[in-house]
């Protein structure tokens, strides 16, 4: 299934439907998911690509975008006959990187973009690529994903395959910006810088993923959750106050259900109950602060509601596959 983000309105109604949409519990949530939200695999590339072209991308990531710098082109899931035209200012969102082709138009068989030998494959993390026949042009900046631990997954469940963000629409009218920076680098004549090509497309794709969950409506999973106006402020509670003991009657107040109805209707969405699903969260945020600060294993357990530094530290092992002390580790290692 493809999702068109976005309505090409006037920019006074567009800053006003934004700012409403910014207050919303639903805009509080998404920003605060994205915020814990990490980065732990990631593969850029800005293509020359010039007709006839047709390339297929193997996907397993997170998620992927495509936006498109110059020109047009195709893009299509693989297995589907259904294929989407963008043009130059559109950007494609995959939020499972599902296998997938690009291609000047549709019926060209690609050609695996590992099989290519116009990549330029020095640096694992940034590339570029020039490929075609030397007829009209189109150029590509393509980002890929991989984030740490289940909180990806859980974002992107119930989501469309493809998410289009049409150019001169509010959604990519927030995104031109870093769409003209990313094309200013492909032209830099020194090269395409590894270091800022990465950084920008990571805010891009942030960006872009921010734009399509603030359009998609899915039936079930955390986004549906975020956007029930009963279940909303309940899962607005527990992230504001992760170290809070909650109970099933205050969350129940909260979405104004009786208890039997707030619990059934919690695990339906969600996929999983309260209690389960603030455990999830405490370990995102543990996760977060093991990353990004000093802090004490023993304060980072306080912070996020286990009295028991033992206790988190079990937890956090059998969920998150290592111990806190492992996973900060492992970040330390790998940061640039």
């Amino acid at each position: 299934m493809v999702t068109t983000i976005g309505r090409l309105v006037p920019h006074r109604a567009a800053a006003n439907a934004l700012d409403d949409a910014d207050r919303s519990p639903r805009a509080v949530l998404i920003a605060q998911v994205l915020d814990a939200l990490r980065f732990h695999g990631w593969f850029f590339c800005v293509s020359e690509l010039s007709a006839p072209w047709a390339l297929q991308l193997p996907g397993g990531r997170l998620a992927a975008i495509h936006a498109v710098l110059e020109g047009d082109c195709v893009v299509s899931l693989v297995g589907e006959p259904a294929s989407v035209r963008l043009s130059a200012g559109d950007v494609v969102v995959l939020p499972r990187d599902e296998i997938h082709a690009l291609s000047d138009r549709s019926g060209r068989k690609a050609t695996p973009v590992a099989a290519i030998a116009g990549v330029d494959r020095r640096d694992r993390n940034a590339t570029t690529l020039v490929y075609g026949g030397g007829g009209t042009r189109t150029q590509l900046l393509t980002a890929s994903f991989v984030a740490d631990m289940r909180m990806a997954q859980a974002v992107v469940a119930g989501l469309p395959a493809m998410m289009v963000l049409r150019s001169g629409t509010t959604a990519c009218r927030r995104l031109a910006p870093l769409l003209a920076l990313v094309r200013a680098e492909a032209e830099n004549t020194a090269g395409v810088s590894s270091a800022v090509l990465r950084r920008v497309a990571e805010v891009l794709f942030i960006q872009a993923l921010r734009e399509a969950l603030f359009d998609a409506t899915p039936a079930a999973g955390w986004l549906a959750a975020a956007s029930d106006p009963r279940l909303a402020p309940a899962l607005t509670a527990l992230h504001a106050q992760p170290e809070h003991r909650w109970t099933l009657p205050e969350l129940a107040g909260l979405a104004h259900l009786s208890r039997t109805a707030f619990f059934q209707r919690f695990r339906a969405c969600m996929g999983q109950t309260p209690a389960e699903y603030l455990q999830w969260w405490r370990l995102q945020l543990a996760a977060q602060r093991l990353r990004e600060s000093q802090d004490s294993i023993a304060s980072i357990a306080m912070g996020v509601g286990y009295g028991d530094p033992s206790a988190f530290a079990r937890v956090f092992k059998r969920l998150l596959g290592r111990s806190p002390g492992e996973f900060r580790a492992s970040f330390a290692r790998h940061d640039p």
